[in-house]
Formats: structure tokens, sequence, C-alpha cells
């Protein structure tokens, strides 16, 4: 994650001295017009400071899943079978461990999600909503427990093991919901977006310019 977090800067700092200098190619022609007809500020400040934008956009844009966070920890589940009307039980408890990206769909982003205040010299980005993924889980690493006399039948143990990955899911998903997870991650992806937005325009000339992000 770091390395393409990195490599996706260096590509924007490109982009953005490209666009200092008048000969930002592809994307950007194709996005250059539709997007100087809503630049209403005048002079060349506030219309190149729009230009990296829409051009930061567009690229963010082409991230699509943006990982922002990852969780990992361990979710301990049991499940229980019967038969014979209750005489004969088995059961198996289920200690795995799993990991959990938080991710921003950047596809979602729209130029309009972006603004830019020249008196405060404010730029303020709009986020989607934050998502989390699938749990990711190690069955190499995990620990079950198994008993009763029904756990002989290696149908009935896979069964049980099936059961219980079903219910660790629900129960992982509910670990990463904790509002201190969340709030890590929401943390994490508006410092990660102001990087993205900041660096091209810090290449361009505009230290002075502050990125604000919301959910």
């Amino acid at each position: 994650m770091a390395g393409t977090f990195f490599g996706f800067l260096g590509r924007l700092g490109v982009a953005a001295a490209l666009v200092a200098g008048g000969f930002y190619a592809g994307q950007w022609t194709a996005q250059r017009g539709s997007f100087d007809s809503e630049v209403t500020a005048t002079g060349r400040f506030s219309q190149q400071t729009q230009r990296v934008l829409s051009a930061t956009v567009t690229n963010l844009q082409a991230e699509n899943k943006l990982i922002v966070y990852q969780y990992t920890g361990d979710v301990r589940v049991a499940a229980e079978q019967s038969d014979l009307g209750g005489l004969l039980k088995t059961s198996q408890e289920l200690t795995v461990p799993a990991t959990v990206s938080y991710f921003v769909d950047m596809s979602k982003l729209r130029q309009e999600d972006v603004s830019f205040d020249e008196p405060t010299k404010t730029v303020r980005v709009k986020l989607p909503p934050l998502m989390i993924g699938d749990p990711a889980f190690q069955p190499e690493r995990s620990r079950a427990a198994n008993g009763g006399l029904l756990t002989l039948n290696a149908d009935i143990v896979h069964e049980l093991s099936k059961l219980n990955y079903r219910t660790a899911r629900k129960a992982f998903i509910r670990q990463a919901q904790q509002k201190v997870l969340v709030d890590l991650a929401k943390d994490r992806a508006r410092r990660n977006v102001e990087a993205y937005f900041e660096i091209p325009l810090r290449v361009v000339g505009m230290p002075d310019i502050k990125v604000v992000s919301s959910f």
C-alpha cells in the first residue's frame, strides 16, 4: 500500500509540473475544455489552481478503490450440531485471524466535490463514503477444538467449519465497524487525500494553499 501511495504521488508531482509549463497531455487535454467553462475566478493564479485540482481529481478517479487502512485481528466463534433428538452432540470452537481493508471508492469523486476559496486559499474536498472490504481469513493459522462423538464423522466436522466461517465473517465485520477503528481509517483517508492535492499544488508554486477534506 505504501508503494502504491508514494508511486501515485510521484505521478501527481510530474503531472503538476507539466500543468505549470502548459504541456499537460493525455486525460488532461480531454478534460480541459469542459472544466475551463466552470472557472469563474479571473487571473492566471485562479485558473492554474483550478486546472491542478481538476487533474488531481481525474488521477484520483483512476485509482478506484483507494485503500487507506487495514485491520488485523482474531475472531472466536462456536457451532454445535446434534442428532438422535439431542442425544448425540458435537461442537467446534474456532479461532481464526483475519484482515480487513478500509477503502474509499475514488471513482465516485466528482469535480464538484472539490472547491477552491481564493480569499482564504482553502481547497475543500468532500470524500465518498468510507467502505469496508470482505475479511481475508488465514485458515492456516486457525485453531479448532472439536468435541463430541459426532466429530468422528468428517462430513459433520466440515459442516461445522463452514458454519463457523460464516459466523466468523459477520463477527469480524462487527469488530471492524468499531468506532475507534472507523475513526482511525477516516483520519488516514483524509490525510492521504489531502496529501494527493497538496503535493501538485506545492510543485506549481502554491505553498500557502490549505487542503481540508471531510466525509
